[in-house]
C-alpha cells in the first residue's frame, strides 16, 4: 500500500469520526445565535436542527463507505442505529431529552458489546483490529476490557453533564415505571441536577469526547506496541 493511499485512508477515517460531531456543533452554534421565541429558526430549535445535522452527517459517512466498497465498522453501525432512532424521537416528539440520553445509550451499548463479548469468549477488539496489530490473546483481552470500562466512563460523563447543565424536560420521562428524567431539579449526594440552563456545555462535549477518546487511545499505545508481534514472532509470557 502506497504512502499516499495510507494517508488518504487515515484522513477518511478521521473525517468519519469528526464529521458528524462537527456538523452537530456547527449547526447548534449557528442556530444558538438566533433569538429565542417561536419559529423555524430560533435558539429554541437549535437542538433539533443539530440533531438532524448529526443524523444526516452519519448517514453520509456510511453512504461514502458503502459507495467505496469499504467495510462499515460494527461500532459505526451501532452508533448510527441509535443516532437515527433517538434522533427521530427527538424531532418527532420535540423532546430534547432523547438527544441528551443518546450518547449514554450508545456508550453503554459499546460497553455491553465489548465486555459481553469478552464474557462470551468473543473479543470484538481482536475481530476489528487483528488486521492492523498482531497481539497475543491476553493483550487483546486487556485492551478490550480497558475500552469497555472507558465506554462506561463516557456514559457516566454524559449523564452527569446533561443532568447538570441541560434544562429539565417539560414532563417526566419514565422507563419501566422508573423516572429517569424528572421534570424538576433534584439533589443527589449534595449535588444539584437540572438547576442550570447551559445546554451548550453539554453540546460542546461532543467535540471534547473525541479528544478524550484520542488521549485514551494514546495512553494505551505503549501497551499495544509492547506486545505487538512483528513477522510472526512469539511473545513470551502472559502478563500485562
Amino acid at each position: 500500500m502506497s504512502e499516499t493511499k495510507t494517508r488518504t485512508e487515515k484522513a477518511g477515517s478521521l473525517w468519519a469520526e469528526l464529521g458528524p460531531a462537527i456538523a452537530f456543533i456547527l449547526t447548534y452554534s449557528i442556530l444558538g445565535r438566533f433569538p429565542e421565541g417561536e419559529g423555524l429558526f430560533t435558539k429554541d430549535t437549535a437542538i433539533y436542527w443539530a440533531t438532524g445535522a448529526l443524523m444526516a452527517a452519519t448517514a453520509i459517512v456510511i453512504g461514502i463507505k458503502l459507495s467505496k466498497g469499504d467495510r462499515v465498522p460494527p461500532m459505526l453501525i451501532i452508533s448510527a442505529s441509535v443516532v437515527g432512532f433517538f434522533g427521530i424521537l427527538t424531532i418527532a416528539l420535540q423532546s430534547p431529552t432523547f438527544a441528551y440520553i443518546k450518547p449514554t445509550i450508545v456508550n453503554l451499548l459499546f460497553a455491553a458489546v465489548t465486555l459481553g463479548g469478552l464474557a462470551a469468549g468473543r473479543n470484538l477488539w481482536k475481530l476489528m483490529f487483528s488486521h492492523v496489530f498482531d497481539l497475543p490473546n491476553f493483550a487483546w483481552d486487556t485492551l478490550a476490557f480497558r475500552w469497555g470500562l472507558f465506554f462506561v466512563f463516557l456514559a457516566l460523563l454524559n449523564e452527569f453533564l446533561w443532568r447538570t447543565f441541560c434544562p429539565v424536560p417539560e414532563s417526566s420521562m419514565t422507563l419501566l415505571g422508573l423516572t429517569i428524567a424528572p421534570a424538576e431539579s433534584y439533589t443527589v449526594l449534595g449535588w444539584q441536577f437540572g438547576a442550570r440552563d447551559q445546554e451548550e456545555v453539554w453540546a460542546w462535549m461532543k467535540i471534547a469526547n473525541i479528544f478524550i477518546s484520542a488521549a485514551f487511545m494514546l495512553a494505551n499505545l505503549p501497551y499495544t506496541m509492547k506486545h505487538w508481534r512483528q513477522d510472526g514472532e512469539e511473545t513470551e509470557g502472559a502478563s500485562a
